[in-house]
């Protein structure tokens, strides 16, 4: 005897979608779920030492430093007032090295360095803007110079120990970076006068190209 053939079942649109929903809703919960836990909050613990930057007689609760002493507990007006006049012998926007180290207690221990070696280095070399190329020179110093630079910051406490000799090297791979040109002999007045109006000049004209291009994006943008 032959058994019929069994017919497959008829479903309808509204079947399937039956079919198919708790899938749908299954996936798309997974992927909110995913979402949330991207956006997951994740708390930030700052370390008790902060190294900064801050110009003398010019600390702020602007940022960055009022949010970086704030989230670290500290008092920002008290720190700012005691730094100011920590550094009330420093000329007045100097950038100063400082270190902040924060007690338990929410007290800190303040060390305030000397200016930084970029800017002492530019000062010297009567610099005021870096290379804007691989090779150019900016500035030129004798070995004289990065000397005496040496001695005043080998007073660091950071550098403590550090020989003078090991300091000047640092000193004279800094100034390759800014493009200072250290030589052995005394800089020549009359040359180094030639040499600094020359710079001058073609510090302008880097300035006003530099205008004309952000001048020229600026009409593109608008």
């Amino acid at each position: 005897m032959r058994l019929p053939l069994e017919r497959p079942l008829a479903v309808t649109h509204s079947q399937q979608r039956a079919l198919v929903l708790p899938f749908a809703v299954e996936k798309m919960a997974s992927k909110a779920a995913a979402r949330v836990r991207k956006k997951e909050i994740v708390k930030v613990v700052h370390g008790a030492l902060l190294r900064t930057n801050i110009k003398a007689q010019m600390a702020s609760a602007a940022p960055p430093l009022g949010p970086q002493l704030g989230q670290r507990g500290l008092n920002v007006a008290n720190f700012c007032k005691e730094f100011n006049k920590e550094t009330g012998h420093i000329k007045q926007g100097v950038p100063v090295p400082t270190r902040v180290t924060v007690k338990p207690d929410r007290t800190y221990d303040l060390e305030i360095c000397t200016p930084t070696s970029t800017w002492l280095l530019k000062q010297a070399a009567g610099v005021g803007r870096g290379k804007a190329s691989k090779d150019e020179i900016v500035g030129q110093l004798s070995v004289k110079h990065i000397y005496e630079i040496a001695k005043l910051k080998v007073n660091d406490k950071a550098l403590q120990g550090v020989p003078l000799e090991d300091v000047c090297k640092m000193l004279v791979k800094t100034c390759r970076t800014i493009g200072i040109q250290v030589q052995k002999e005394d800089l020549d007045p009359v040359k180094l006068k030639e040499f600094l109006t020359q710079r001058k000049e073609t510090v302008d004209l880097q300035l006003k190209e530099l205008a004309e291009k952000k001048a020229a994006k600026m009409l593109r943008t608008s």
